[in-house]
């Protein structure tokens, strides 16, 4: 290997040292570049990654107004799809000034980050962190609008948005998912886990649900007798189908991109495992519902039961909600259990809120506490090699089980910050009567008094924009917007 072809000779030495071509230094700085474009790009490809599927997560909040507005009568059709809107923008300031310095910023501590407020000393690398976890933020808010649907004032909801964003959710979800959090610390050697957030996003939001719904009061005519609601009109099918496949897709990001990396060894499978667990879970979720729902009508009627849309969509998105916990280790046999039993969840809990007389109107407590619950109890014991299904009746049983008790106490301490906390706000807001509307207009219907825009205004039908002028404050109630017709 000599003249024009030499590499690198035996001595390594003088100038005439080459590889292909180039002297040894120079050699060096080519791999070393190549290094470096490899990282870049291993950097760029995850940023990438977490950009796509968080904008995917963000579109849940038009799946969530879709759903919510169509499960909701026609005469606050409007409203909760602006109160949707405004929660996620009063979610990106609130999470910008006060969320992401208390959730993960600099110098953290075990109950909260203390840096980066307003992004001040935020390094760039963080920005794409930033809108990632905003868009689960974001998720956390709008669970609370439809629960306490169709009496809520717009500025009682306003305030809500932005404390729920800037302070309930961030602190919680820090001693969850930092590493510095109480939580994820645990004994050292096991800590809560959530790999998607059943009880740091869903628990946390279905929390928030209860003491709100329960603080603002029922529906007018919705509890006339003493154990038994009066059934409500869901004024479209449509947006109540459109909207829980839009949810579906955000659940596929909401769990797939959890890993929040996908150019690492295991990054790829971890991601495929968890969408594939996810589709599993929702399936045999909403299958349980189906069924159920069917049988207990058919026995209701004696004989002539009837299929429920609303019933069926809000139990797979139950077990979209359950699988988050587990949804990255959890086998598919797994999935389809915790499926099952989310769908089953979703009726005790239903039936609870009715029991306590408390008004969910789009049965929000039992889609996100109930599924945020079960899958909190899931992951240990569902989690492959290391959960207690497959280490119960091993020498490693005890640690094991002290994965489900950190995240038992888990459940405890989310529900109990976040109940106490929205106490706190929403019982303010009472006392300064500031929550919930008048009666006249609850009874008349919010869109015909506080909005400046109908969704189903009577000019659209009457073809004439003349007349808008003239109807545009003519409280003009459908049948399924009076008190005494909840049918």
């Amino acid at each position: 290997m000599s003249g024009n072809n030499s590499t690198l000779d035996a001595g390594m030495s003088g100038n005439d040292s080459t590889f292909a071509g180039a002297t040894l230094p120079e050699a060096m700085a080519d791999m070393a570049d190549i290094a470096s474009r490899l990282a870049t790009l291993e950097t760029n490809s995850n940023i990438f990654f977490m950009m796509i599927n968080a904008i995917l997560v963000y579109l849940m909040q038009a799946g969530f107004s879709l759903l919510e507005c169509g499960s909701v009568r026609s005469k606050n059709a409007s409203s909760v799809l602006l109160k949707n809107y405004i929660d996620t923008m009063f979610c990106g300031i609130a999470y910008w000034i006060f969320g992401y310095a208390l959730a993960f910023g600099g110098n953290p501590n075990a109950f909260c980050g203390t840096r980066f407020w307003a992004g001040e000393t935020m390094d760039s690398g963080d920005y794409m962190k930033w809108f990632y976890q905003f868009s689960f933020a974001s998720t956390t808010a709008t669970i609370v609008s439809g629960a306490i649907a169709e009496r809520c004032r717009l500025e009682a909801y306003m305030v809500y948005s932005f404390v729920v964003s800037a302070f309930i959710y961030p602190i919680q979800s820090h001693w969850g998912w930092h590493p510095a959090g109480w939580l994820f610390k645990g004994d050292g050697e096991v800590g809560f886990q959530d790999f998607a957030g059943s009880g740091v996003v869903h628990l946390c939001g279905g929390a928030i649900s209860i003491v709100a719904a329960a603080v603002i009061g029922p529906r007018l005519g919705r509890f006339k007798a003493k154990e038994r609601a009066e059934p409500v009109t869901h004024h479209s099918a449509a947006l109540i189908s459109l909207g829980c496949f839009i949810l579906f897709v955000g659940f596929f990001s909401f769990n797939g991109s959890s890993q929040q990396a996908i150019s690492g060894v295991v990054d790829g499978l971890v991601a495929s495992n968890a969408v594939r667990n996810t589709a599993i879970s929702g399936s045999f979720a909403t299958a349980t519902g189906l069924l159920v729902a069917k049988t207990v009508s058919h026995i209701r009627t004696r004989g002539h039961g009837r299929w429920s849309l609303f019933t069926t969509v809000n139990c797979g998105l139950s077990g979209l909600v359950a699988i988050c916990g587990v949804c990255d280790r959890a086998p598919d046999w797994g999935a389809a259990c915790i499926g099952i039993i989310a769908g089953l969840s979703y009726f005790f809990w239903s039936w609870l809120m009715v029991r306590l007389r408390i008004d969910d109107a789009v049965d929000a407590v039992a889609v996100h506490f109930g599924g945020g619950f079960w899958g909190l109890i899931a992951q240990p014991i569902f989690k492959k090699n290391d959960g207690l299904l497959f280490k119960v009746a091993t020498d490693e049983a005890y640690t094991a089980w002290m994965g489900l008790a950190w995240n038992v106490a888990g459940i405890a301490a989310i529900a109990a910050w976040s109940m106490a906390c929205s106490l706190l706000l929403f019982g303010a807001l009472k006392l300064c009567r500031r929550l919930r509307v008048p009666e006249e207009i609850e009874r008349e219907g919010m869109d015909f008094e506080e909005m400046e825009e109908e969704c189903y205004p009577p000019t659209a039908y009457s073809g004439f924009s003349a007349l808008q002028h003239t109807y545009a404050h003519v409280p003009v109630v459908p049948p399924s917007a009076k008190d005494d017709d909840f049918v």
